[in-house]
């Protein structure tokens, strides 16, 4: 299912996070089929996450990125082994289903490793010159491999022992065992054995922990004197060169599987899988949510990768988007600031108007679809109208924004002004802030005529303790000024009570051309002045385009 994120702008506002949000429900409630993913990129203000606790909703997550990642390309359908199936069963898969990367799971459906196509090589074809071998293996699996059926099955699970074809004297056999049996390996080989009583006696009564009969009928197995072995005897239905074949296809993957190969993350971004696949010997790497196999990236997963798509609310420039916007599908683009210069590959969908507040465009897409919102999604798009729009007091309010304000209040139940005055009042005090959040919470960076202005603004219940602290603020609006690269910054703070402003600026030699009156040479007193689009905007672009 292809992930559609809903996004308002970067250092989000209020009414960037709840419009996003509640257009999300309204795309989930029109497309159930489909994924809609609400998403801030950026940390919530004060006021922001006192809305969202108290009306009792999950506040959307942080996007980092809408570059694909792993869980983005991975295969899901993929074919996996137990850690105790037979290899057999491993080199069937891979033979039908052409792979060349098969992960291997426990009981409990966690990832234990990869049995790829060059472990089941180096396994099948040892090098001549290695020692004689020990084979991990488990008895249960020998008739998943190997026709036959078991006289008797014996207490071991699992042993680690070489293997031995009693095809010879009875006295050379007696020598070879001892000699196999040395003191660092003193435990009984498997025997491999035709129908040799005296190899078949004397294995009995040494107690053999498994013996493997071959070339023997139901009726000979039937004669033999079992009294007192607690052993695993398995009957072959193929000849002894046969069956030592299968024997080795019945050893458990976990003995071969690779377990440490590199995995992945579900959020691994493309260019670090890269690397990491461009430095493994394999063609396969394991996806893993906390030792859980959720997929495969393979090489042919990164030939053409998905591309997200991204509904932008609240903005409509991709420099004030998520990471990774250029490489992402725009599909739907909501918005009431001035256009900026986004592109796109194919037509979309664009509704921009001028209102107070983006709530209010998704309002109207509610009112649209003849979908009334539950009382917690009207009260989160009241929230965002009531907050970009200083409880309906500032310039940028529009008839519109006043009707859909009315509405809300009334789905939500909720008094207009009390609840409005009750968001600000959780709004950040300047006393209570930390200067550099301050300034970093909710900015726009606009370039006119090549120069770069961030304008950032702060809403306050008062201004009256702004020269205690005006240093502090001044001194962070010029480190972030240097952050961003910045020609101009300029902090608007606005008293919501007592409509007005005061503007803090870094030193620019334009400032002096503005038409507000001077408080000293970093702050200007703008009486009723309360939005910073509508009403310091204009002025700001006005002196950089003398």
């Amino acid at each position: 299912m292809r992930k559609t994120y809903v996004l308002g702008h970067r250092n989000p506002d209020t009414d960037s996070v709840c419009a996003p949000y509640s257009y999300a429900w309204l795309k989930t409630k029109l497309n159930p089929g489909e994924l809609y993913i609400p998403g801030v990129l950026g940390s919530l203000n004060p006021q922001t996450e006192y809305i969202f606790s108290r009306l009792g909703i999950q506040a959307p997550d942080l996007i980092r990125d809408v570059y694909p990642k792993a869980e983005d390309v991975m295969l899901q359908d993929i074919q996996t082994v137990h850690e105790n199936d037979p290899v057999g069963l491993a080199t069937k898969l891979v033979d039908e289903h052409k792979i060349r990367t098969i992960p291997v799971v426990d009981d409990e459906c966690k990832y234990s490793g990869l049995i790829t196509v060059l472990g089941l090589a180096q396994y099948f074809m040892p090098k001549h010159y290695e020692a004689r071998p020990h084979y991990q293996l488990r008895p249960e699996n020998f008739i998943k491999v190997i026709p036959g059926f078991y006289l008797q099955k014996g207490m071991v699970s699992e042993v680690e022992i070489p293997l031995m074809v009693g095809a010879m004297a009875f006295d050379t056999f007696i020598r070879r065992l001892e000699q196999s049996m040395t003191s660092s390996h003193p435990e009984h080989p498997l025997l491999i054995v035709g129908n040799r009583p005296d190899i078949i006696d004397f294995s009995l009564r040494q107690d053999f922990e498994i013996i493997i009969l071959t070339g023997m009928s139901r009726e000979e197995c039937a004669a033999l004197d079992l009294k007192g072995f607690q052993g695993w005897i398995y009957v072959s239905n193929v000849d002894t060169a046969e069956t030592i074949r299968l024997l080795r296809t019945s050893i458990p993957v976990k003995a071969i599987a690779n377990r440490d190969h590199p995995s992945l993350k579900p959020g691994t971004g493309l260019s670090e899988i890269k690397k990491i696949m461009k430095n493994a010997d394999h063609h396969g790497l394991a996806v893993l949510d906390k030792g859980r196999l959720l997929g495969l990236v393979t090489n042919s997963c990164l030939i053409d990768p998905p591309r997200h798509q991204v509904i932008m609310v609240d903005h409509n420039e991709a420099s004030q988007s998520v990471e990774g916007i250029e490489d992402a599908e725009i599909t739907e683009i909501l918005d009431h600031h001035r256009l900026g210069s986004i592109r796109s590959n194919r037509p979309i969908y664009v509704y921009a108007h001028p209102l107070g507040s983006s709530c209010t465009i998704v309002y109207k897409h509610y009112l649209s679809a003849g979908i009334t919102p539950p009382g917690d999604i009207a009260a989160l798009m009241l929230s965002g109208i009531l907050s970009d729009t200083i409880i309906l007091r500032s310039p940028t309010t529009t008839p519109d924004d006043i009707a859909a304000a009315r509405a809300l209040a009334k789905i939500a139940e909720l008094d207009l002004e009390e609840w409005g005055t009750d968001i600000f009042r959780h709004a950040a005090s300047l006393t209570s802030s930390d200067p550099d959040k301050a300034v970093s919470g909710d900015f726009k960076i606009y370039t006119e005529n090549g120069v770069r202005v961030g304008i950032f603004q702060m809403e306050v219940i008062t201004l009256n303790d702004l020269n205690s602290v005006k240093t502090d603020f001044l001194e962070a609006l010029e480190r972030v000024r240097q952050k961003f690269a910045l020609d101009w910054a300029l902090l608007l703070i606005t008293d919501i009570i007592g409509e007005e402003s005061i503007l803090l600026s870094t030193d620019y030699p334009k400032a002096e051309e503005l038409i507000y009156h001077p408080l000293d040479r970093s702050s200007y007193h703008l009486p009723g002045v309360l939005s910073r689009k509508k009403q310091l905007l204009p002025e700001i672009l006005h002196v950089l385009s003398k």
